[in-house]
């Protein structure tokens, strides 16, 4: 079966887009699946999560100079590798020049989706963590998808920019993609305790119907430090084992719809 390729954007910044990206991840390993994480956000928090997961799968190895990078995606021509992770997980990291792709022509948004096609058999599933920003690259990870989710917290201006993001996702599917399928809005760092967060969740289902995942991330210490590690490791106390249900729980819901 062909990889399947998941983004998970939104142009807002610290909704939860790379936690969500980390469980993901986590799930489709737990699950046997030959799985790759791409990084396309010069903030390189998913990066610096796969190799603390390599370096406990491999050591201290050298990281290989001709592994393939984020920029390098960039290049319809480049014929560099992912970088091998350790255990089924596979890396193409954030790199410097990430910054410049949004100085690129649009026509070389749509190399990604080349170079990414090369590895259609060589892994079962692929997810890239978008940066916080409109424009050239998020185009660039829209293309080359198969599918999108969209993380979104309580925060006012993050509910209004879904607007905005879904604009964007039409455009790549008129102009690029047309079967690039919108998965849905994932409800994330919801407290269950504050009444504005219970409002807004209300409003979003009311406002986005089917559109909104049935499932939510809560907002849980658990989930916000598990960065090297799924959150369902090691559960301690009755706030973590909620927490690694949820997240288990919008994996396989995403994993369902995705039909991974």
């Amino acid at each position: 079966m062909a990889m399947k390729t998941v983004v998970v954007a939104n142009q807002k910044g610290g909704v939860g887009k790379t936690t969500t990206v980390r469980g993901l991840g986590f799930h489709a390993l737990d699950q046997g699946k030959r799985t790759l994480l791409i990084d396309l956000d010069p903030q390189r928090n998913l990066t610096k999560t796969a190799l603390a997961v390599r370096q406990r799968n491999l050591g201290n190895q050298p990281i290989p100079a001709d592994a393939l990078t984020a920029s390098g995606l960039f290049d319809s021509q480049v014929t560099r590798q992912p970088l091998d992770c350790g255990n089924g997980l596979f890396l193409i990291a954030a790199d410097r020049d990430l910054v410049d792709v949004a100085k690129l022509p649009l026509e070389t948004m749509i190399n990604p989706r080349t170079v990414l096609a090369r590895f259609k058999h060589e892994f079962d599933v692929a997810f890239i963590d978008t940066a916080p920003t409109l424009g050239q690259p998020l185009y660039a990870a829209l293309i080359a998808g198969d599918c999108v989710v969209c993380p979104c917290d309580m925060d006012q201006d993050a509910i209004d920019g879904l607007t905005d993001l879904f604009e964007d996702i039409t455009r790549v599917q008129q102009l690029w993609n047309p079967e690039l399928a919108p998965l849905g809005v994932l409800a994330t760092k919801v407290n269950s305790r504050r009444s504005f967060d219970v409002k807004s969740l209300k409003a979003m289902r009311g406002q986005l119907g089917d559109l909104l995942i049935d499932t939510v991330l809560y907002e849980r210490a658990a989930t916000k430090y598990a960065k090297h590690h799924a959150v369902w490791y090691a559960q301690r106390g009755e706030s973590h084992m909620r927490a690694a249900q949820e997240m288990r729980a919008v994996c396989s819901t995403i994993f369902d719809k995705a039909m991974i």
